[in-house]
């Protein structure tokens, strides 16, 4: 009799959809949340970091605007063809190289007058105008009436000042058309910026002079307060990084010691370092000079927003669980009370028993009236399950019986074959000591302590037992088996290759006293495991034999009546139970409505396939599932 468990104190149906649901909105808003912050905060920090790197690009274009305008003043002088004769001329007496040493000189003090910045409106931006001089050797004209030493303004100066300079040096000696450098000059001591460059003939190649243009650093200050770094600093360092300009650095400090020069690497890029107890990120670029500009932001100022961001999404967060919390409580509340009466009435044990139909309720929702008119259909199924599970099990149970039935006393067998076989070798009779081995082979194997699935290599050696005992009775009788290795140790159902092989003997030869054959084959079919018993006897009626098949399964009387012969006749059980249609029977019954026996078409004699579903061996799927793993 179905039995339901009766309700234990009051209905938890409202808890129990409740707290999942709800911890399932939980989970969804703060994903949301979580996400939607995330993003936020990435979108924010990264806008803030195009921020920064869009200020050193400015910084950047507007610096080396600057030393691209004094290269530019440099090369207009170098190729000047007005100051080329100026320079190229010869004079008798220093007094005649007057005018020519004042128009060279008017001609510098125009070029210097030049602003350092496209932007020359900005009030920020220092007015200031570059120092463009020529330096000569003792061989120039105008040598004569230069002046003596050089000084940080526009002018015409002797050479003498910058023999034992290094960068005077390096253009000497043609290792570099250009220098550039950081120096103090004195008497006012500035930090000035300088570019040379050799002023050679354009005749003959010669070197008539050096040009020199120099800034003041103060310009490149007023570029880095154009574009200003919140909490951060820039620096400017030339090719040996010394310091050129910084906030924080004096002029032509050595740099090379702090840990924002040593994590630069390569012409430019982005790394990140601690410093003083800060995370740091340094953004650096070489400009084509060698001289490398360094931008130092505190990585804080990335993430100065993500706090504010944070909170503002916890806050919308929370707001948003509790309209969740109280809409999901109105909605279960609508859904769980009418499913909580209905599993009341359910409860009642008339219903249960379906002695009584269960009460209809109007309740207004389309599922709940669906799961009262359900539940009265799954009674009666179940009930109509049951009675049909219990039949099954009583022909289950029925079979096990004529199996037993069908066995013997094993000891009492065994010691009888071994007396026979004693007594066969003692008179020198080896053909019945071969014979009653044979037969003790066929039982063994049989017998099978009553298991129901053996290896089909254990049923392959009792059915060869069989056929090597027909084989000494028929005479000329052929046998040939073909089963690859690999099978040998599925499982299949006991006892099913002896009464098909028994049946080509007796009924496929039974017209037939020569040049019998039976061939007994495995294969598999997908997930199939298909063994074939064939024999080249007189054959049988394919579609008759499949066709009883399907009947037996459907009919108790065609079980009952037995089963048609392969040559057409009657073909009744055998005395111990294992017809075909036993062997059917117990296939099905153990594997399903889906294997069993088929005949098949064959070019001679009959040809039966055992359908069986591929069960591996335990050991073997143990070690198939750890190399999955």
């Amino acid at each position: 009799m179905l039995q339901l468990r009766k309700p234990n104190g009051n209905s938890r149906l409202l808890t129990s959809l409740s707290l999942p649901i709800f911890a399932l909105i939980v989970g969804i808003i703060v994903v949301f949340a979580t996400a939607a912050s995330y993003m936020l905060i990435r979108v924010q920090n990264e806008h803030t970091q195009n921020m920064a790197e869009q200020s050193i690009k400015f910084v950047y274009r507007n610096v080396w605007y600057q030393f691209d305008t004094m290269n530019n003043v440099s090369s207009f002088i170098i190729s000047s063809q007005s100051i080329e004769n100026l320079l190229e001329s010869t004079y008798a007496h220093g007094f005649e190289a007057v005018d020519d040493f004042y128009t060279l000189q008017s001609n510098l003090q125009n070029l210097s007058l030049l602003s350092l910045l496209k932007d020359s409106g900005s009030a920020n931006i220092a007015k200031q105008s570059y120092v463009v001089s020529v330096a000569f050797g003792p061989g120039s004209g105008l040598y004569e009436i230069a002046s003596e030493h050089f000084y940080p303004a526009t002018g015409i100066y002797k050479n003498e000042d910058f023999l034992r300079e290094a960068w005077f040096q390096n253009l000497s000696s043609g290792e570099r058309k250009t220098v550039w450098w950081g120096q103090k000059t004195a008497p006012l001591n500035a930090p000035m910026m300088y570019l040379a460059r050799t002023k050679s003939s354009i005749k003959d190649g010669r070197s008539i002079g050096t040009v020199i243009v120099g800034a003041d650093t103060q310009s490149i200050k007023a570029v880095f307060d154009n574009a200003p770094l919140d909490k951060g600093y820039y620096m400017l360092l030339d090719d040996s990084n010394r310091v050129i300009y910084s906030e924080r650095h004096a002029f032509l400090a050595d740099a090379s010691g702090l840990p924002q020069v040593q994590a630069m690497h390569g012409p430019k890029g982005t790394s990140s370092l601690r410093d003083g107890g800060e995370n740091q990120r340094v953004m650096f670029e070489t400009l084509d000079n060698g001289w490398k500009l360094l931008a130092v932001v505190p990585e804080r100022h990335f993430s100065r927003y993500t706090f504010a961001i944070s909170a503002v999404g916890a806050a919308t967060a929370a707001v948003a669980l509790l309209i969740a919390g109280l809409w999901l409580r109105r909605i279960v509340i609508r859904v769980t009370v009418p499913i909580t009466k209905l599993v009341t009435a359910m409860q009642r044990p008339e219903v249960a028993e379906g002695k009584e139909p269960l009460p209809s309720r109007d309740t207004g929702i389309y599922e709940v009236d669906e799961l009262s008119q359900k539940f009265a259909s799954m009674l009666s199924t179940l009930q109509g399950l049951i009675e049909k599970s219990f039949a099954e099990e009583m022909e289950r149970r029925q079979l096990q019986l004529e199996l037993l039935h069908a066995q013997i006393n094993p000891h009492f067998l065994y010691n009888t074959l071994d007396l026979i076989n004693c007594r066969a070798i003692l008179t020198g009779d080896r053909e019945t000591s071969e014979i009653v081995r044979a037969l003790a082979s066929v039982f063994r194997f049989g017998l099978n302590r009553g298991e129901v699935w053996i290896p089909l290599g254990s049923e392959m050696k009792q059915v060869d037992a069989y056929l090597h005992i027909q084989q000494m009775m028929v005479d000329g009788l052929q046998v040939e088996i073909h089963v690859p290795d690999e099978l040998l140790t599925v499982p299949i159902v006991h006892f099913i290759l002896q009464p098909l092989a028994e049946n080509a003997i007796i009924h496929g030869f039974a017209q037939r006293t020569t040049g019998c054959r039976i061939t007994i084959s495995a294969r598999m079919e997908d997930t199939t495991l298909v063994l074939r018993v064939a024999d080249n006897g007189q054959g049988c009626d394919v579609d008759a034999m499949n066709a009883m098949l399907r009947r037996e399964a459907e009919s108790e009387t065609d079980r009952e009546a037995g089963v048609m012969g392969e040559a057409g006749g009657s073909a009744q059980l055998s005395p111990a139970g294992y017809g075909t249609i036993n062997v059917h029977r117990r296939i099905q019954l153990y594997c399903g409505e889906a294997y069993g026996l088929r005949y098949v078409e064959a070019s001679e004699g009959t040809c039966v396939e055992v359908l069986l579903p591929y069960r591996l061996e335990p050991q073997q799927r143990k070690k198939e599932l750890e190399a999955n793993v």
